[in-house]
């Protein structure tokens, strides 16, 4: 029976698409319930669409007999900040009867775990947006030392972007700047896969955005389930 130990909801701003780094490390037993808001452009007009729609947006897990909700993306941390995304986050919660959590809220969290302070962040997003994800990570308590992304202007675009393009601009952003103690990977685009290599390479904690979200997920849902070979993050769980 698919969905046996948890039913996930999972909110995409933009569309869930498959194969997605999801596949690699969604457990055994784990099912992901998806929706999407169907942004099709990092612009400030599509981003408050969205945010517009969360709540409808959000209706449906419950239906759906979801045990907790993800919101993924970075429209309503980028365009509220972090302060005013976690009240929201909170009402909303309250509003299905739910755990609800952003993906940049779980990564925020994770980071912390790993009891890391600075760090450096990859993202495939431009130069505006980039800015606003590096205020939503200081706001939350993190230095950011320097934030680089590809300049992709749509969603769909990063999807498009080689499997290799997370770790050569994360290798190249870790090697300019000596002693950040970890390495974030943002977005929608491939990180997991290459987390543990970078790991082996730096030397610090290497974070994907969306094994961050799975780790609030097992978190939040009380179970350990070490998951080998995508970093510490997973394997290493309490």
């Amino acid at each position: 029976m698919p969905g046996w130990k948890a039913r996930i909801g999972y909110l995409s701003p933009s569309v869930f698409e498959t194969p997605s780094d999801w596949d690699l490390i969604l457990p055994k037993g784990f099912t992901i319930v998806s929706s999407g808001l169907n942004v099709q452009a990092h612009t400030e007009v599509e981003f408050n669409k969205a945010i517009d729609a969360l709540g409808a947006g959000l209706g449906v897990f419950k239906a759906e007999e979801c045990d907790v909700i993800l919101m993924g993306g970075i429209t309503l941390g980028t365009q509220r900040g972090y302060q005013a995304e976690q009240e929201v986050v909170a009402r909303l919660s309250r509003q299905v009867g739910l755990p609800v959590s952003t993906a940049m809220s779980a990564t925020v969290q994770a980071l912390k775990h790993l009891q890391v302070k600075t760090t450096v962040i990859a993202t495939a997003y431009k130069e505006s947006i980039n800015q606003a994800v590096k205020k939503y990570y200081d706001d939350g308590g993190l230095e950011v030392l320097a934030i680089k992304g590809l300049e992709v202007a749509r969603p769909v675009d990063q999807a498009k972007l080689p499997d290799y393009a997370s770790y050569k601009l994360g290798r190249e952003l870790f090697n300019q700047h000596a002693g950040v103690e970890s390495l974030l990977l943002q977005g929608r685009w491939r990180t997991v896969a290459y987390v543990e290599e970078l790991e082996n390479d730096t030397g610090v904690p290497v974070i994907s955005s969306t094994a961050a979200s799975l780790w609030w997920v097992l978190k939040t849902l009380g179970m350990n389930v070490p998951i080998k070979g995508y970093g510490r993050l997973l394997a290493l769980q309490r």
